[in-house]
């Protein structure tokens, strides 16, 4: 049976769906097997924003049963999010530290917070400039990963950038062996950039790049 999403706004209790969602996704789909110690300040790092001052352009694809089965997080305001964004992942970083210096971080959480800092590195040093003034996250739990479901949720980023004035936004998406380049063209996305994703690489143990691409508005939807 295909999936029939509802594409609402946030609503309180969709706090919680959402950091669940990220934490079973975050091995392309897949929960880690074990979280990394401080993870949680992770999560805050990753998710804070768009739940907070950004909360109004968030929305979650529910089932028939209104289950969240995917989320999209949006940001029409790049200045606002680049300067949280900064103080936040000092923040984040003493507080790792902190866990480091006490002992607390092991092996695999060590591994996994150098990667994930050599991969933000490499971020900084090959885009200059964002590619489209809005950007947006998308995520879907793995037995929902339909076209129905991804194409409601762009549907909902379309609608805020074009609130927004713009014509075109931006995101990133993980794959191996280039299993998404298709469903990124039936959803009108264009790939910009391409580079190594060291975290999933060294998780998996395989090559996973992750992709940058830009959708452009048909002219008639831009105001």
């Amino acid at each position: 049976m295909t999936l029939r999403p509802t594409v609402r706004p946030l609503r309180p209790g969709d706090d919680d769906a959402i950091a669940r969602l990220f934490d079973d996704t975050m091995l392309l789909g897949s929960p880690l097997e074990r979280l990394p110690v401080a993870f949680d300040h992770y999560r805050a790092l990753s998710l804070g924003w768009y739940l907070g001052p950004g909360r109004a352009d968030a929305a979650v694809a529910t089932d028939a049963a209104g289950e969240v089965v995917g989320y999209t997080l949006v940001c029409a305001d790049e200045r606002a999010a680049a300067r949280a964004g900064r103080r936040d992942t000092v923040t984040f970083a003493r507080r790792v530290a902190a866990e480091a210096a006490r002992g607390h971080l092991d092996a695999s959480s060590r591994a996994f917070y150098r990667a994930r800092a050599r991969d933000a590195g490499a971020l900084v040093l090959t885009r200059q400039s964002p590619p489209a003034s809005v950007h947006a996250h998308l995520n879907v739990r793995s037995g929902a990963r339909t076209f129905s479901v991804a194409r409601a949720l762009v549907d909902h980023i379309d609608s805020r950038c074009r609130l927004a004035g713009h014509d075109a936004w931006y995101g990133e998406l993980n794959e191996r062996d280039g299993s998404r380049a298709g469903a990124l063209e039936r959803l009108g996305a264009e790939i910009v950039s391409t580079v190594p994703n060291h975290t999933l690489s060294d998780l998996l143990g395989e090559p996973v790049r992750r992709l940058t691409l830009v959708r452009r508005l048909p002219a008639e939807q831009v105001r």
